[in-house]
């Protein structure tokens, strides 16, 4: 089948196959997905290199992480090349719908873009807090430490938005201006987790070592390394149910369950992250207060 998306040409292909079994999702409706959140999607992903997670077969069959751009893609997707190790990377941007749509067609349900955009590769325009609970901690450990952590961010005069990871976990955004090297974010993280951790103890953790975790929600800091993503807002994730990794707002965090959130639901009238958007803060009155090489 031959599409057009805005001007461009894509063909879909197989689109009867399941790529959920139970609620039934095809590849149909991944694509009509993909195509529908485009405009919430893309000035989240819009120049920033990109990971997806491919699912040929659905979740149920094989996957596999791609980073470079394939030789079959359309000419007129834009790609940013990168050096990793002993070769150069040709990352896709997806920067418009019909790109989106070729993804999707391709069998991607995960979306993972970098922190920093392709005009500034070293210095992210984005922090993120990571917060993943160890069983048997869950989701009601997880809105307390957010509720730690959107505590300590106001009273550091920093704004932030919360999202659904989509699977079990949290992530916090704050925006900055870039000119922070990965370096410098991920310790601005790593302290943020170690005030928290040691006042809450029992509750959050800072530990790597995940046998040293014992049920508490892990602070996440390394996720803000160089090279290391974030799932997207509104990406689909490959759990046993078609799940969402959604924007929210603060108001909210003790109204929701992230399993509520599926490709099953309406359309969001408007991007809750919209704010965060250009939002240039600063870190520099912190940085002091954790050590640098």
């Amino acid at each position: 089948m031959i599409s057009e998306v805005d001007g461009k040409i894509v063909k879909l292909t197989n689109l009867d196959k399941a790529m959920w079994k139970d609620p039934l999702v095809t590849k149909g409706d991944l694509v009509h997905y993909y195509y529908n959140m485009a405009p919430l999607i893309i000035p989240h992903l819009e120049d920033r290199p990109l990971t997806v997670t491919r699912y040929p077969d659905g979740i149920e069959g094989a996957h596999f992480y791609q980073k470079q751009c394939p030789p079959y893609a359309p000419p007129w997707i834009r790609t940013f090349s990168s050096p990793s190790k002993d070769k150069v990377v040709d990352y896709i941007l997806a920067n418009d719908r019909a790109t989106l749509v070729w993804l999707a067609n391709q069998g991607t349900i995960e979306l993972h873009p970098w922190l920093s955009k392709a005009n500034n590769p070293d210095f992210p325009d984005r922090i993120v807090v990571d917060l993943d609970p160890d069983p048997p901690a869950s989701w009601p450990q997880v809105v307390e430490v957010a509720r730690l952590v959107k505590g300590l961010l106001d009273e550091m005069g920093l704004a932030s938005f919360p999202k659904t990871s989509g699977a079990t976990g949290l992530h916090v955004y704050i925006p900055v201006a870039p000119r922070y090297a990965y370096r410098v974010t991920s310790r601005f993280v790593g302290f943020l987790g170690k005030l928290i951790a040691a006042h809450h103890p029992r509750l959050a953790t800072d530990e790597r070592l995940i046998k040293r975790r014992r049920g508490r929600v892990y602070i996440d800091h390394l996720q803000n390394l160089p090279g290391k993503t974030i799932v997207a807002p509104y990406s689909l994730r490959p759990q046993g149910q078609p799940t969402i990794s959604m924007p929210f707002a603060w108001e909210d965090l003790s109204l929701i369950d992230p399993k509520d959130f599926t490709i099953k639901n309406p359309v969001p009238q408007r991007d809750l992250l919209q704010g965060m958007l250009g939002l240039n803060q600063t870190i520099d009155g912190f940085v002091p207060l954790f050590k640098e090489d």
